[in-house]
């Protein structure tokens, strides 16, 4: 019976040990909170990827005359660095990545 709770404690100090080492570490200049603003009539999907943290968010779907916000790392200049594009299987000369930096609060018009 205490061999049975001392397996118990054990189990749950090694699994707070692991919970532990896991948690989010911040990135070393912060987020940057800024937002895809769709001023399309239809509903638009993007995908974008933050070139400071090496994320990428794919799908990220907009409705028609509506904004979402996203959160991204931000560089040294506390600017968020991304590239973006409708989202698309393949890269086309009619659909390319295009390079932007936003400050906080900004919107970044998708037309």
């Amino acid at each position: 019976m205490i061999y049975k709770r001392l397996k118990i404690i054990q189990a749950l100090i090694i699994a707070a040990l692991i919970a532990s080492c896991s948690t989010v570490i911040e990135p070393p200049n912060g987020m940057v909170d800024w937002s895809l603003a769709n001023t399309t009539g239809t509903k638009v999907t993007m995908s974008v990827y933050d070139k400071v943290c090496n994320r990428s968010y794919f799908r990220v779907p907009i409705p028609r005359a509506r904004e979402k916000s996203i959160s991204t790392c931000a560089d040294s200049d506390g600017k968020a660095d991304v590239r973006y594009r409708r989202y698309s299987f393949k890269t086309s000369a009619d659909n390319p990545w295009l390079e932007t930096k936003l400050t906080k609060n900004q919107a970044l018009m998708i037309r």
